[in-house]
């Protein structure tokens, strides 16, 4: 899906919603549950590839199982 440089790193959305227009398109109103879930993952991601923890920034995919899960115990 879309695509996004942070921190010098292409991130790409394999099979969730795109943030390339976070916080332009939410109208200042609540965040979805998704929306918040999506903004954690992409944190993790940029922490990981930040640390080389991880070598591409293939969102969710290359997040490890056990942070993708914390993060959907918590958030959803």
């Amino acid at each position: 899906m879309g695509c996004e440089n942070y921190l010098n790193k292409e991130i790409r959305f394999d099979d969730t919603g795109c943030l390339c227009t976070f916080p332009r398109n939410d109208d200042e109103e609540d965040l979805s549950v998704e929306r918040i879930r999506l903004l954690a993952y992409l944190g993790a991601t940029v922490v990981l590839l930040q640390h080389g923890e991880i070598d591409n920034g293939y969102m969710p995919g290359c997040i490890p199982d056990w942070i993708k899960k914390s993060i959907d115990r918590h958030v959803i």
